[in-house]
């Protein structure tokens, strides 16, 4: 199931389009779109999908979603078949990157809201503790005007940026700021992605970058904070999960595609990282 691109409204005047959702169930389906996304739930319950990750959502679950991050909100079946006495209830802000121009977010003051936005290409999930805080904010957004609504806008995101306990949704994203570094690490990572669905040695990828096996396994987890293999699994198990969305093969083919060498060993990484089979994943998004 592939997702749609969703082409979003922005109120004539505004920079930033907030609205308030009150439904018997969230009704958008599977989709995508170039604005980034903050959803604050206020009422319901049920399943949000968001890039490859599958979480329980509830009131005051707050996340932040990048451009282009497929996602769905999926009520729990009291909302969906009528049952629930409570309507599903949510509070969303689409912007652009650039909605107070070009290079607003570049600016030496701001790159800690950069660094939330790039961040939010994986999916960031905040603590309902840290969404309660906020919450006053959140809640009086739409009933502001002018430069009023864009400062309590331009706080959440600042207050988002400072936030430490968060999680990430979906699979690892490197930022390297040394320029001699980045591109030794891109080198890795792009040597990575072209052939993850071959089997790939430690030695091969060290001699890449002219180190040995040992120098090389220092080097990369001490500038990603992983394992090399642990990373490569991730990507793996990324690609297998966008096969389950999108193709109807079998998953031993889908485990042979993404780079595994047996489907047992894939059945367990795909557990330990997504927490459901492979089988239990397909069938939720079907």
């Amino acid at each position: 199931m592939k997702p749609q691109l969703l082409k979003i409204n922005k109120p004539s005047g505004l920079s930033f389009n907030i609205f308030e959702q009150s439904c018997q169930f969230f009704p958008t389906p599977w989709h995508f779109h170039p604005e980034i996304e903050i959803v604050w739930m206020k009422s319901s319950t049920g399943k949000k999908y968001i890039g490859t990750s599958i979480e329980e959502f509830g009131p005051d679950d707050l996340v932040i979603i990048g451009s282009y991050v497929p996602h769905f909100y999926k009520n729990d079946s009291d909302f969906m078949e009528g049952k629930s006495s409570e309507m599903a209830q949510s509070v969303v802000i689409h912007f652009t990157e650039d909605f107070l121009g070009n290079d607003f977010f570049l600016k030496p003051e701001n790159h800690k809201v950069w660094e939330l936005l790039e961040n939010a290409k994986r999916g960031i999930q905040f603590r309902k503790e840290f969404c309660q805080q906020i919450k006053p904010i959140l809640a009086s957004l739409s009933q502001l005007e002018g430069m009023d609504k864009l400062l309590s806008f331009l706080s959440i995101l600042n207050q988002m940026s400072k936030e430490t306990t968060i999680k990430y949704l979906n699979s690892y994203t490197i930022t390297i700021n040394n320029s001699e570094e980045s591109a030794r690490i891109k080198q890795v990572f792009a040597y990575m992605m072209q052939n993850f669905q071959h089997e790939i040695h430690l030695e091969q990828v060290a001699s890449l970058v002219n180190m040995s096996e040992s120098a090389f396994s220092r080097y990369f987890k001490h500038r990603t904070r992983e394992t090399f293999s642990h990373i490569l699994t991730e990507i793996r198990i990324e690609h297998a999960c966008k096969m389950l969305q999108e193709k109807d093969i079998s998953i031993a083919d889908i485990c042979f595609e993404s780079g595994f060498q047996n489907v047992s060993n894939f059945n367990r990484q795909f557990r330990k990282m997504k927490k459901m089979t492979p089988l239990n994943y397909r069938q939720l998004f079907n």
